[in-house]
């Protein structure tokens, strides 16, 4: 069975094709890769196309996880998406020996593997704190497997179209989300409120809320269980209100300290009072796990949080500004604390 090939010129310009769909294309799950799975298989002939994620490296293992196979004739069905593979960096399987190369040197590994195995793998890196990165890999069934020189560049370029894209949204996320929480930081949760009120006012339907939160008795729980403790709390409360959110619908962020802006729009304030009533409870009930001197946790040992909540109209005839309505919420997040907190205040 002899590989198929294409010019040289139509890899080119799928290569190009490539260029353009990761500048223009959001990373969202697999779909992001599918592009470079098709050229291995429709272009340059493998019959296989396989994307792993790097899940984990632990001492001397490797653990892959495998996210997307390309294989229209239903082939190597040991590579289940979803399946994970654990190599030994040193003596890894023979079928695995270009994945645990192409791991190791941050490059592309093509050596001829026999039978099941993929016969060409390329690194996709990324920095540790970003994640550890990606491997693509075609496989191909039969005696000419050996892969050309025109393969190998052609992979080089695949993965460092697809590094540099990544790396490039993840440090954009760094830059608009808060580290501890997962949250929107101060300066990009203010932005989305100056937009979001822009917007309803151009609506012009009254509709629409912003909510600021604050964490009662904040300052106790560093004083008196430490910064660790407190940093725990945040991260916990930042889960809960990521869950809380209407996708596609709701904006949170970090305003600050343990000051959290929530904004709704196109809602009703009876709507945004049930939504916010249910996470106050849930925040409530919410068991966070002590943290010990020596930065562990505390089997079996919990503190009990409670977060204030002050509601005010996104849009309305008498505001002029996002500062203004920002000011409102803030003024009945103040009356929610000065009546005993755990409570939700309405702005007058």
């Amino acid at each position: 069975m002899v590989k198929p090939t294409h010019s040289a010129e139509h890899l080119l310009s799928q290569l190009g094709e490539l260029s353009y769909h990761l500048t223009n294309t959001a990373p969202q799950g697999t779909s992001y890769f599918e592009k470079p799975l098709q050229i291995i298989n429709r272009v340059m002939g493998f019959h296989v196309g396989v994307l792993y994620k790097i899940a984990n490296v632990i001492e001397n293992d490797l653990i892959l996880e495998v996210m997307a196979v390309c294989s229209p004739q239903h082939q190597r069905p040991d590579l289940a998406v979803g399946s994970k593979i654990c190599l030994a960096v040193d003596h890894p399987p023979p079928e695995f020996a270009n994945e645990v190369l192409a791991f190791k040197q941050r490059n592309v590994s093509s050596m001829n593997v026999p039978g099941w195995g993929c016969d060409i793998v390329g690194s996709i890196y990324m920095p540790e704190n970003l994640g550890h990165g990606y491997l693509l890999a075609g496989d191909f069934f039969g005696e000419e497997s050996d892969t050309q020189l025109y393969e190998v560049r052609a992979f080089e370029v695949m993965c460092n179209l697809l590094s540099s894209a990544l790396m490039k949204t993840q440090f954009e996320k760094l830059a608009s989300y808060d580290g501890l929480t997962g949250l929107l930081n101060s300066r990009a949760i203010r932005d989305e409120l100056e937009k979001a009120f822009q917007r309803q006012k151009r609506k012009k339907t009254g509709l629409g809320a912003l909510v600021l939160a604050d964490i009662d008795f904040f300052k106790k729980i560093n004083d008196q269980h430490g910064h660790i403790q407190g940093d725990a709390v945040l991260q916990e409360v930042g889960r809960l209100f990521e869950a809380a959110l209407r996708k596609h619908l709701d904006v949170a962020g970090r305003y600050g300290g343990e000051e959290f802006l929530l904004i709704y729009e196109d809602s009703e304030k009876e709507q945004v009072l049930s939504i916010v009533e249910r996470l106050r409870q849930s925040i409530a009930a919410h068991r966070y796990q002590k943290i010990g001197a020596n930065g562990t946790p505390l089997n079996g040992e919990y503190l009990q949080v409670t977060m204030s909540f002050g509601i005010a109209p996104l849009q309305g005839q008498s505001l002029q500004n996002s500062k203004e309505a920002l000011a409102l919420a803030d003024a009945a997040l103040y009356r929610s604390k000065e009546g005993g907190r755990n409570r939700i205040t309405l702005s007058v």
